[in-house]
């Protein structure tokens, strides 16, 4: 009988510990790797994280799991094409940690419980173009739902709507492309008063993802139909 008390309390320890563990534990880390990608400490272990579903069908095969309030170290992207959670949905999952091209990510679900549905998203955080140019900044923002506000196109490098843009910080890359979307990178000068989305790292390089239409918001010009009516009744005075 006590062993049986013994082991049970061993079990449900195990699992309150592994419930405790955050997306942030997973992501924050100070080292910097011999890569250079800033690999997580819980890299090749497995463990159980409980977050909202931010995007879904990332290149078909994973989405993205926030905590409740987004923030640096506080995204994380799962590399898996077996469960179908929805954006909005709460989930606890259980998969292996490991890094795919430089970028932290869970794959190798062992289980995924959906606990609620249709939460609200978390709101984006607003980081500066010049915080995804710079490695040492922009690491803390991978699997990340952020925001950049008036920003304009800088080049347009037209491959899979990729283009870069500026807030007057530094420049970083833009890929619309990412979820399935067939919109084609603007033109440079294009203004935004917003472009959001997860941010992504592969081959050296940290990309924001835009998920919806709703990511990128273009600046809308000050209007002068006052003006113009003017000069318009002055010519028929």
């Amino acid at each position: 009988m006590r062993k049986s008390i013994w082991l049970t309390a061993i079990l449900l320890s195990f699992w309150l510990g592994a419930a405790a563990l955050n997306i942030y534990d997973v992501q924050y880390t100070a080292n910097r790797g011999v890569d250079g990608s800033y690999p997580s400490p819980w890299l090749g272990k497995q463990v159980t994280l409980e977050g909202i579903v931010v995007a879904t069908g990332h290149r078909g095969e994973g989405f993205f799991l926030s905590e409740r309030i987004s923030g640096a170290w506080r995204g994380i992207y799962v590399l898996d094409s077996k469960y179908n959670p929805s954006a909005g949905d709460f989930v606890r999952l259980s998969g292996e940690v490991a890094e795919v091209f430089g970028m932290t990510c869970i794959r190798d679900l062992k289980s995924l419980q959906v606990l609620d549905r249709n939460r609200s998203l978390p709101s984006p955080v607003t980081i500066s173009t010049g915080q995804l140019s710079n490695p040492m900044e922009a690491e803390a923002y991978e699997g990340v739902y952020v925001r950049i506000l008036n920003a304009s196109v800088t080049s347009s490098k037209g491959k899979n709507g990729r283009f870069t843009i500026s807030d007057g910080s530094g420049q970083c890359a833009v890929a619309l492309q990412s979820f399935g979307q067939k919109t084609s990178a603007p033109s440079v000068g294009t203004q935004y008063a917003q472009v959001s989305g997860v941010v992504t790292f592969s081959y050296g390089e940290y990309i924001l993802n835009p998920f919806s239409s709703s990511g990128t918001q273009f600046q809308q010009p000050v209007s002068t139909q006052s003006r113009s009516w003017g000069k318009i009744k002055s010519i028929y005075k």
